[in-house]
């Protein structure tokens, strides 16, 4: 009844204890977990102090992290059909109130929403108990490690159906990231016909070139809008999805590298406020927007669409999972996600 778990308590402080194992409520499974994924949430949270607050049965700001998971069902609530003991399942970590109008029009995006791995425990620990409603079987092929991704993924078609991306589009994805090079195979597999990618390191644009992208833009070393309006005659992008967030001027570059009526998505979570130059905003007529987490895609979860992408071979994630740490290697999987141009990570994940 007692298992291992990585507890956070505040920045830069998380600590492998023993808790008492979740029991599985009604209409919720236990899950040995088997992979979980670190995310740029994560990294914030653990890098410096937030205004987000977060209570969870462990109490205030101190709660097991983990939201992008894997496991296999090691036990049943009452009344969960369509599970059995030792399925293997990726987990939907993001839970509605069922109730409010977003939930009831499939944009639980919108709702006041939980996750797995904040105010649930989550996957950082040996088990993890979540609703079966969130559980997706995968097929035999598709590894513990890459389903731990699909989170990432959801979040990447969120960010592409929130574009508009199709056909006609040249599209540029600034940040090269997990979620930046997800969204970049995002973009191409809804057709946009040519897809840039800017990033800050040379192995995560290498990672982009083998994914298919038209070309790469290294921000460190070039000046990003001249080097897109180049490429692009001077035209300027028809969509531009933002991948970054922090303290970056991104945005700002973006108004700048889009064309007269291009659409602007912004997917990175922003601490601070940031500059804009908003004559570029009114004279263009950007439509500037944002993806914020992932909902319904028409009649379909988005979680879901990801997990056919991604079932297909469709988009690509074994070759994005850089590092694997065991569970008491916490805080080298921590260290080496905050610390790319060391490490050379683009997804660090824990596995069981």
């Amino acid at each position: 009844h007692r298992m291992k778990a990585a507890v956070y308590h505040g920045p830069r402080d998380i600590r492998i204890e023993e808790i008492e194992t979740p029991e599985p409520r009604s209409g919720w499974v236990l899950l040995e977990v088997k992979a979980s994924g670190v995310c740029g949430s994560d990294l914030h949270l653990y890098k410096e102090k937030t205004s987000i607050p977060i209570s969870s049965p462990l109490g205030d700001g101190i709660y097991v992290p983990g939201h992008e998971l894997s496991g296999a069902v090691a036990a049943l609530g009452e009344q969960v059909d369509g599970l059995a003991i030792g399925d293997r399942v990726a987990v939907e970590p993001l839970i509605g109130c069922g109730e409010c109008k977003w939930c009831n029009t499939g944009h639980y995006n919108l709702c006041n929403y939980n996750l797995i791995g904040f105010q649930y425990l989550g996957g950082f620990a040996e088990y993890c108990a979540v609703p079966a409603e969130k559980c997706f079987l995968l097929p035999e092929h598709l590894s513990f490690e890459e389903a731990a991704t699909l989170d990432c993924i959801a979040v990447a078609e969120h960010a592409v159906k929130r574009g508009g991306i199709c056909n006609e589009d040249i599209t540029v994805v600034i940040g090269a990231g997990a979620i930046g090079l997800f969204t970049l195979q995002a973009a191409i597999a809804a057709g946009s016909r040519d897809v840039f990618v800017v990033g800050t390191h040379d192995f995560q644009l290498d990672a982009a070139k083998k994914l298919g992208a038209t070309d790469v833009v290294n921000a460190r070393t070039e000046n990003p809008v001249e080097r897109i309006g180049e490429l692009l005659s001077g035209e300027g992008a028809d969509k531009i999805i933002e991948a970054v967030g922090g303290a970056t001027r991104v945005i700002d570059e973006a108004l700048s590298m889009i064309r007269p009526r291009g659409t602007i998505v912004m997917t990175g979570i922003f601490l601070t406020p940031i500059d804009l130059n908003l004559f570029n905003l009114l004279t263009k007529e950007v439509t500037l927007t944002s993806a914020w987490g992932y909902e319904y895609w028409n009649h379909r979860k988005e979680f879901e669409v990801g997990l056919d992408l991604l079932a297909r071979g469709t988009i690509k994630a074994k070759d994005l999972i850089t590092h694997k740490f065991s569970l008491d290697e916490i805080d080298l999987a921590y260290d080496a996600a905050i610390d790319k141009a060391n490490s050379a990570s683009i997804k660090v994940q824990l596995v069981f």
